[in-house]
This record gives C-alpha cells, sequence and structure tokens, in this order.
C-alpha cells in the first residue's frame, strides 16, 4: 500500500510506469540505480556536498553551519487537532549553551531567568505504511541542555514546553498539549540537516546586473525556512491568543483539562420530485432529516475507547486517553436511539450521524 501511494504522489501516467517497469528488468538499469543510490548515501558525498554550499553562501556573503541532529527522545501529539504529530528532542554542539541569571519574578520571589537557546526545524510531512498522513517537528538544544534536563524532571518540563511552544510561535500552528506521549524510540522519521545561515560582518553585495540571466538560480529570500534559529529567555510557556472567532475551531486548553476537539456540523435533508410540483403544500419544510457532526479525533485508535451520550438537544463526546471532550448543543431535537456512529481510523474522524425528530413527535425532556 506504501509504494502505491508513492506513486500515486509521482502522479505519472500508464505509459511512463509501463517504462520504469520495463527498465527495472534491464540489469544495466538497475546496475546504475544501484551505483547512484550509493553515491547519495556516501558520507564523504555529503561532506563534500556541505563544503560546497558553504563556498557558494561565501560568495553570496553568507556563513552557513549544517545541523546535524542527534536524537535524544521522541514526543507524539497532534497538530491543530486535524492529524498526529511527533516532535523530535534532539542535541547538536553548534546550538548555544543554556544560560541563566539571578531575577525576581511579579510576586518578590527570587529565583533563576533560564536562557535555553534552540533551532526549529520546519514541519515535514510523512506518511505511514499503512497510508496515514502525519507531520514531524524537530527541535534542537545544546547537549548541556538536555544533560542538565535528564537530571531534573523541572527542567525537563520545561525543555518540552520550549520545544511545544516554539514549534506554534515559529510556525503558526497549534500543537495538543494534555495529550502529549513521550514515545519508546529517540527519533521519528529519518534525521535530516538544518541550516544557520549568517550575513558576514561588513560584506559589500555586489550590484545586480543590468540584463540579469533570465536561467539564473533564484536565490532564497530574507527569511529562509531551512531552519529556525531562537535564543529567548524562557521562564515559563507563553501564548498568543487569536483574537478572531474560529468558526468549528477550538482553542488551546488548560493544562489538565481534556482537549476540545474541532468539528464540523451539517444539515442534511432528501428531495423528493413531489417538493417541487406547483401545489402550495409542495413547499420544502426548513427542518433538516438528520444532524451529522463530524468530529476530529487524531491521536484515538478505536472508538472503543469513546464514550458517546445523546440527550434530547446536546450531544457528549468522551474520551479518557487521550484525554477528549466534546459538549455540543443542537438545533434540533434528536432520536437517540436511531443514531449512528462511525470511527475513520485513517483520517482519524468520528462520524455521528442523528436522525432529526419530527414535529408532531418531539420527545419530552429527561
Amino acid at each position: 500500500m506504501g509504494v502505491g501511494n508513492k506513486l500515486k504522489e509521482l502522479n505519472m501516467t500508464r505509459d511512463e510506469i509501463g517504462m520504469f517497469a520495463t527498465a527495472l528488468k534491464d540489469d544495466t538499469f538497475r546496475g546504475l540505480l544501484l551505483d547512484y543510490a550509493k553515491e547519495i548515501s556516501d558520507p564523504d558525498n555529503k561532506k563534500k556536498y556541505e563544503e560546497e554550499i558553504r563556498l557558494l553562501e561565501e560568495e553570496r556573503g553568507n556563513t552557513i553551519d549544517f545541523i546535524h541532529p542527534q536524537p535524544y527522545k521522541a514526543l507524539k501529539t497532534s497538530v491543530d487537532g486535524k492529524q498526529k504529530c511527533f516532535v523530535n528532542i534532539c542535541t547538536n554542539e553548534k546550538v548555544g549553551k543554556p544560560e541563566f541569571k539571578w531575577g525576581v519574578s511579579e510576586n518578590g520571589q527570587r529565583g533563576q531567568h533560564w536562557t535555553l537557546p534552540h533551532t526549529l526545524h520546519p514541519g515535514r510531512p510523512e506518511r505511514d505504511p499503512k497510508g496515514n498522513n502525519f507531520m514531524i517537528y524537530d527541535v534542537i538544544f545544546h547537549p548541556d541542555t538536555i544533560h542538565m534536563a535528564s537530571r531534573n524532571k523541572g527542567f525537563m518540563d520545561m525543555v518540552d514546553n520550549t520545544a511545544i511552544h516554539g514549534i506554534q510561535d515559529g510556525f503558526k500552528v497549534r500543537l495538543d498539549q494534555n495529550n502529549i506521549k513521550v514515545l519508546a524510540t529517540k527519533y521519528k522519521g529519518t534525521p535530516q540537516p538544518g541550516v544557520i545561515r549568517k550575513p558576514i560582518p561588513g560584506y559589500k553585495a555586489e550590484d545586480p546586473p543590468a540584463n540579469p540571466d533570465p536561467l539564473a538560480f533564484p536565490y532564497p529570500d530574507e527569511n529562509p525556512s531551512g531552519c529556525a534559529a531562537s535564543n529567548r529567555p524562557t521562564v515559563g510557556p507563553k501564548t498568543k491568543e487569536d483574537s478572531k472567532p474560529r468558526s468549528r475551531t477550538t482553542a488551546s486548553q488548560k493544562p489538565g483539562e481534556p482537549t476540545i476537539p474541532n468539528y464540523t456540523l451539517k444539515y442534511r435533508s432528501f428531495i423528493d420530485l413531489q417538493d417541487f410540483r406547483c401545489s402550495r403544500d409542495s413547499a420544502q419544510s426548513p427542518r433538516p432529516k438528520e444532524i451529522v457532526v463530524t468530529i476530529d479525533m487524531p491521536l484515538l485508535k478505536s472508538a472503543k475507547e469513546t464514550v458517546l451520550e445523546v440527550l434530547g438537544k446536546s450531544l457528549l463526546v468522551e474520551s479518557k486517553k487521550p484525554a477528549y471532550r466534546l459538549e455540543l448543543p443542537l438545533a434540533y431535537p434528536v432520536d437517540e436511539d436511531k443514531g449512528k456512529a462511525k470511527f475513520n481510523k485513517q483520517n482519524g474522524q468520528l462520524t455521528v450521524t442523528l436522525p432529526v425528530s419530527p414535529l408532531n413527535h418531539v420527545p419530552l425532556p429527561r
């Protein structure tokens, strides 16, 4: 299934797939393909490539450092309440060391004010063998930061919060902080290096030519997406609330409370040709036949882990692991005995279909 999905991503025609299958039967082609795979995976060739990139950046007035992440631990959560997400906590000596200074808090208590430099790699989409999509983020600290965190749980919590809020602030996403799970593996996915680009002091760029080459390779903008660096003081997590309300999209929850999942609510009606005949009694009623609620629960493995309650004009969906809770008022009374629920494991969505009670049969509230 994974190979089939990869072929779909290539968007190849049937003739191209046939030509590729024929080429794979040729011993010469298979040998050249194997040599190419060995060449791009050779560490010496990777070092040569990085050195060439450094020389090219120096000609443009920049210094560049490649940051190779050293895995330490991996966290599992969800991003924007839609799909699974993994955060890899890594180390590299090129990242700044942790620093602290003594300070006084607002309530007059004296304590340490820590600064935890770190780099952020933009999220990269991945797909597991079953075809499920997920995102991977890398957050890299100095080895001294991780060494101190491994000896103190409070310091480790501060490192995790710094990583989570760094991703949220740097890439404008929302991670589920109430359902974070530490994985047994140290890294999710394949480690990929990032870069830190800095301008050379005193470098003066040459004036652009009057007639630039239209085939010249474009240079990246001033805010490259290869790697984001952060060197801000860290005392605790910082959040930024969106001033604009988002329809059907939940805001971040307080620590310890269940996460309110995103949902979509639709009203469904059935159309008959008799509703369009030329008669006064053929006017279609504005009252829907069904209410369909689609709930995003990307961390849920099975619908058996949820509790679903329907009472008159309210819907309650709740689970403990992961901690989700959605209490939704309904605009119409529904028949709770004829409702249906279906969980799509691949999309992580629970769809609840509730038939609306007719006007002549509205159940009394319990």
